[in-house]
């Protein structure tokens, strides 16, 4: 905002490991023409530039001035919300824009309290979580035909961080993918977590709550799964975001610096990171920084 570009760009590839700062340009010119005011000059000369400052309430601070930043934390929230619309009425695509959008903004944001500096550490979490969740969709999608690797990625989709009526989709996803494929004992688990959900005991949910009961009764009758699938529900795991496997405790693994997104292949090493698109994977950095 105060128009260091240079020294902007060399902070953010130090803390968070950005390599393509093409993603954030356009919010990186938006910060700093935000920051500015234009005043009239006299007749036939050219308007001039004034910055806006955000510790000037009482007098000019001098040398200790900072530049007003144009995006706040009720940006944020309101590109969280945006994509839990999208999500929520499975536009995917524009789920997925809205929150890869608070994920560039995300940097540009200058926190006031600690409390604050945590919560777009949360936000920075959820988008992770949801684009995640939206990139297994898709493949989802692609592997269609193939009922091993569909009933896997499903299962994935349901260990995304996702708000409660919106991991009720995954569940529901999950459990009809794993009894259409015969995987009889994921469908039970699929289905108990799902009628665990508080959602479920509302009246909208009737239909549901009946089609999970009859799921986990038919279940647990044939009580196997036809596939050996790739797949431990009792275990603790992290999602692999290029080839969207599991990686348990004490495999080894490679994260974002920035979104902290994991992978298991160390050839991701130094590559822009899959999920918010432009920072380095496995770099280690001091990570974001958000107080002024």
């Amino acid at each position: 905002a105060g128009g260091g570009a240079s020294r902007a760009l060399q902070l953010l590839n130090r803390q968070i490991a950005v390599s393509d700062f093409s993603k954030l340009r356009g919010a990186m010119i938006g910060s700093y023409l935000g920051s500015l005011t234009s005043m009239p000059g006299v007749p036939g000369s050219p308007s001039m530039s004034i910055p806006l400052l955000q510790n000037d309430l009482n007098a000019h601070p001098g040398e200790g001035s900072l530049p007003r930043t144009p995006l706040k934390m009720k940006d944020l929230v309101a590109g969280i919300r945006s994509g839990y619309r999208f999500f929520q009425k499975g536009n995917f695509n524009d789920s997925r824009t809205a929150f890869a959008s608070v994920l560039v903004d995300i940097p540009l944001v200058v926190t006031e309290t600690r409390a604050e500096a945590n919560e777009v550490k949360e936000m920075l979490e959820i988008c992770r979580e949801y684009i995640t969740a939206i990139r297994l969709k898709v493949a989802m999608a692609d592997n269609a035909k193939n009922p091993i690797r569909l009933t896997e990625l499903s299962a994935y989709f349901t260990h995304c961080n996702l708000q409660p009526s919106h991991l009720l989709l995954a569940l529901r996803t999950a459990m009809g993918t794993a009894f259409k494929t015969s995987n009889f004992i994921c469908a039970a688990s699929f289905s108990r977590r799902l009628l665990e959900l508080p959602d479920m005991s509302s009246e909208k949910n009737a239909q549901l709550r009946l089609k999970a009961t009859k799921v986990l009764q038919k279940s647990e009758q044939n009580a196997r799964n036809e596939h050996k699938l790739n797949y431990n529900e009792s275990a603790s795991f992290s999602i692999d975001c290029k080839d969207f496997i599991p990686i348990y405790g004490g495999d080894t693994s490679i994260k974002c610096s920035y979104c902290g997104s994991v992978y298991a292949d160390e050839a991701m090493k130094n590559k822009v990171c899959l999920t918010c698109t432009f920072t380095s994977v496995g770099v280690q950095t001091i990570g974001l920084v958000t107080g002024s």
